[in-house]
């Protein structure tokens, strides 16, 4: 009697998760239409710039994947394009939100970083987030180590600790917007980002699960945190 031996998921290489052979298809997708679901009611209850953008990137990314999970045999573009759009996506979407909360409720508003505001500071980061985006998809060889120069893996290490500088900035937004008046859906949300992006990847390490299902069930999560985020300034404002 013969033993199927399944190898163990690893974390994450330059964001590009793993073939999602093992994941059922049919799981992937519903995962997915709920994540579309609920970034599409973020849509509906949304009035501000900042917060329709984030929850637009959501719901783009969603159809787009559900394109993919539901085609026969999807190409490598559309493979690259989807994980590339989970990796970013998801970390674009807080500093979004974060905008919206401030941009609801001046009392959140944060101070300036060294003499710089937020928005100022967001587009610095994300600017060298997408340069280095972009050059570690060029020279890092895609999803490839075997074709990747010295070069190509220096800014495939750069861009991944700018992404993580990005998830940090985040978590340090939240948490000062939550401590000033008690507001407990962006200090959830905060910690949420951190499980998501530091301590959930290891679930596959030990559970029959991918690495894109826990990915993509941590971004439908963190749409519905952010919903009741910008519920919650609206009411704090309100009252």
């Amino acid at each position: 009697m013969s033993h199927q031996h399944h190898p163990r998921s690893l974390p994450p290489i330059n964001g590009l998760l793993p073939a999602s052979g093992g994941s059922s298809r049919l799981a992937l997708c519903l995962i997915h239409f709920v994540l579309a679901v609920s970034s599409g009611w973020g849509l509906k209850q949304s009035t501000g710039r900042q917060a329709l953008a984030a929850f637009g990137i959501y719901f783009g990314h969603s159809l787009l994947c559900l394109l993919r999970h539901t085609h026969p045999n999807p190409g490598t573009l559309q493979r690259l394009v989807c994980d590339k759009s989970r990796r970013y996506s998801s970390v674009l979407f807080v500093t979004l939100v974060v905008g919206e909360l401030q941009a609801l409720n001046p009392a959140t508003r944060l101070g300036d970083f060294f003499g710089a505001d937020w928005e100022r500071l967001a587009f610095g980061l994300w600017s060298g987030a997408l340069a280095l985006a972009v050059a570690s998809l060029w020279l890092g060889g895609g999803n490839s180590n075997s074709s990747r120069s010295p070069l190509g893996a220096t800014f495939v290490k750069l861009d991944a600790a700018q992404l993580g500088l990005c998830v940090l900035w985040n978590v340090h937004c939240l948490w000062r917007i939550a401590v000033v008046d008690e507001h407990w859906w962006s200090l959830g949300l905060a910690l949420l980002v951190l499980l998501n992006h530091f301590v959930l990847w290891r679930l596959p390490l030990h559970y029959n699960i991918t690495q894109l299902e826990v990915a993509t069930v941590g971004m439908c999560f963190s749409a519905i945190f952010a919903l009741n985020a910008i519920q919650e300034q609206v009411d704090a404002v309100a009252s």
